[in-house]
């Protein structure tokens, strides 16, 4: 018997809005008042999908979120789950935070869900890293 898990109605109901640039060029856009705005050349698609602003392995899992001084949530890694196909580099804005993809896990094989490991993309002098 073939084992295949359906995640539609899971992304569905867990979704938030997100912004993905696929095949973004780093230098494809200026920041403005500490936010990141894309040149007309980079074309956005709107998703609504599961996007965890948090390293879900270090701090879920561990029961932990830890917190900044001013007391916020780290945001230097985040995961997005998605039934969309994107590759290593991609941008992804979640409420205004730009991040780039440096991992994925493809769960194809048995389910509709892609699971992508994100990094922030932070300005350091006006450069993006």
């Amino acid at each position: 018997m073939a084992f295949y898990l359906d995640m539609a109605s899971l992304i569905d109901m867990f979704g938030t809005d997100i912004t993905v640039f696929e095949n973004s060029d780093v230098k494809s856009g200026e920041w403005t008042d500490g936010e990141w705005h894309p040149n007309g050349s980079a074309v956005g698609v709107e998703l609504h999908e599961p996007f965890l602003p948090f390293d879900v392995y270090s701090n879920v899992l561990a029961g932990v979120l830890q917190a900044t001084e001013a007391g916020e949530t780290q945001r230097d890694k985040a995961y997005w789950f998605s039934t969309h196909k994107y590759g290593r580099g991609t941008i992804v804005v979640y409420e205004g935070v730009r991040y780039r993809v440096i991992g994925v896990t493809d769960y194809t094989g048995y389910s509709n869900v892609t699971q992508y490991e994100l990094g922030t993309e932070v300005q350091n002098n006006g450069n993006i890293q």
